[in-house]
């Protein structure tokens, strides 16, 4: 091996990510994965015989790419794989993929999962490596959000819509507007569950605001607004208010007020998602937006009950996947603590002038 080949392998770093050997012509002739990119490559020369082919002698040269974690270089080593066509690669050259949500381009969007996506359709999102739990979520997900599946709409009502597990678009075919914004619900939530578990650069992952209210017996009300952008709190963009047109408790009335104030602000950017605390009233507060909203109200120290204003139902947390379930909890929780800690800083500032 040549020296300059050494150096580069004993430079790499004890990471995940995607690596790419190259030949003298500066051809890639292989891409692979690794949860640890030295580990992995010096594999590759210490036990040539693992491969089918001996092509490490004509490796000249490494490249690599730093992932997030190994589910991200899994997914990036198989787009390189499509795109580049590695000569020694013998799996994802085909037409193979993981699964990915698509969105019909009907009026009323069917919503399905498919290995073989098409350039038809009105959106896509993935590719997702954990099938099962990617169908687990759209189950039960379809709870709040009762999204239509059957490829043509039937004379009359399904077994779907009887179970109020789709809108039935084939018998409220006027209610366009509805559907248009569940569906954007909808696709929020994924693009917040592909972002949960794929940190890849070239997604953009969520910007979700999560607002709570706080105030003592019915005083000194004040709301906040938490921002949690690519699954993280961007605490820069965190703001609070004082309610000014409310007076006594009234959570629905104070998250409409504080709601109008910030739509109010058009040098902020509009978020993907919105997500008020409390229960299926606290919806109310978002009538007539055209951003997607979800209410949260948690009943456990670690689950909830997920409401939309599309459906009576509700979904668990505890029964959607479990690092998008705790993303949720952590948005509430941090929202919940911000609204708390503004309204104690006042209580404060009112002790402080009565002594």
């Amino acid at each position: 091996m040549e020296e300059n080949l050494k150096n580069k392998i004993e430079n790499l770093a004890d990471k995940p990510g995607v690596y790419f050997f190259k030949n003298a012509a500066e051809t890639v002739i292989y891409v692979g994965k690794a949860k640890n990119l030295k580990k992995r490559v010096k594999n590759h020369f210490q036990k040539p015989d693992q491969h089918a082919f001996d092509f490490i002698a004509q490796i000249t040269d490494i490249d690599f790419i730093l992932t997030a974690n190994e589910t991200e270089a899994l997914i990036l080593e198989q787009q390189f794989i499509k795109k580049l066509q590695p000569r020694w690669n013998t799996e994802w050259k085909d037409d193979k993929n993981y699964a990915s949500v698509a969105f019909s381009a009907d009026v009323f969007p069917r919503v399905y999962v498919t290995h073989q996506p098409k350039k038809s359709e009105e959106a896509i999102f993935g590719p997702f490596v954990k099938g099962k739990e990617l169908k687990d979520f759209l189950r039960e997900i379809r709870k709040a959000l009762p999204y239509r599946t059957c490829r043509n709409l039937p004379q009359k009502s399904c077994l779907y819509q009887s179970l109020e597990l789709c809108a039935g678009p084939c018998v409220y075919g006027k209610r366009k507007a509805q559907y248009s914004k569940m569906i954007a619900t909808l696709e929020a939530l994924i693009k917040l569950y592909q972002g949960e578990f794929v940190q890849d650069r070239t997604l953009q992952t969520s910007r979700v605001e999560c607002y709570d209210i706080s105030n003592l017996s019915g005083t000194l009300s004040v709301g906040s607004m938490v921002v949690f952008k690519n699954g993280m709190p961007d605490k820069n963009q965190y703001r609070k208010f004082k309610i000014k047109t409310v007076s006594g408790q009234n959570d629905v009335a104070s998250l409409q007020e504080i709601l109008l104030r910030r739509l109010g602000h058009k040098e902020w950017p509009l978020p993907d998602l919105i997500v008020l605390d409390g229960g299926k009233g606290q919806l109310k507060a978002a009538r007539g937006m055209n951003i997607p909203v979800v209410a949260l109200a948690k009943i456990k120290k670690n689950d909830g009950k997920l409401f939309s204003s599309f459906s009576k139902k509700h979904v668990l947390l505890s029964a959607l996947p479990q690092g998008l379930a705790a993303m949720f909890l952590r948005m509430r929780d941090e929202a919940h603590r911000f609204a708390i800690g503004y309204n104690r800083s006042r209580r404060e500032e009112m002790y402080k002038k009565v002594s």
